[in-house]
This record gives structure tokens, C-alpha cells and sequence, in this order.
């Protein structure tokens, strides 16, 4: 049990001090721990999407929407056609 290493370094970081660290490594281009784009990555590949792809897919989800709605008004007619 001797060999393991302690949870923490032996050196402990302030808060500034590990803030400077963060902001080093980002600078440096070296990803956090997790690979999670960040808000800013994330705008940044929407603003790269054309106008076209925006519209593409908000036409996609619409026709989806749409045949839900008329599949659940036809179920409704049935119910009530055949239960009524």
C-alpha cells in the first residue's frame, strides 16, 4: 500500500493557480478531460452550416410532425367511429 500515490499532488494548487493551469493547456490546444464540445464549438459549427442544411432539416422534422398529427387523427376517428 506504500506505492500508491496519493489522491492529490503533494503540491496543492490555489485556485488562481489552477485556473492559469487550465487556461495554459487550452491555449496550448489540449482538450479537457471528457471530449464535450463547448458552447463555443458548438456555435461556431452552426454558424458553418449553410442555409440550405438549417432548412433541410427543419423541413424533415415538419414532415415528421405532420404525419404524427394526421396517423393520431386517424386513430381518433377510428376509436370513435367503431367504439361509439
Amino acid at each position: 500500500m506504500d506505492n500508491q500515490k496519493p489522491p492529490f499532488p503533494e503540491e496543492q494548487l490555489s485556485r488562481k493557480q489552477y485556473r492559469e493551469q487550465l487556461a495554459q493547456k487550452r491555449a496550448a490546444g489540449q482538450e479537457e478531460e471528457g471530449g464535450e464540445q463547448t458552447r463555443q464549438h458548438y456555435a461556431q459549427d452552426q454558424e458553418g452550416k449553410s442555409r440550405e442544411e438549417k432548412t433541410a432539416v427543419l423541413k424533415r422534422k415538419l414532415n415528421i410532425a405532420i404525419v404524427g398529427l394526421i396517423v393520431a387523427i386517424i386513430i381518433v376517428y377510428l376509436v370513435l367511429f367503431f367504439v361509439g
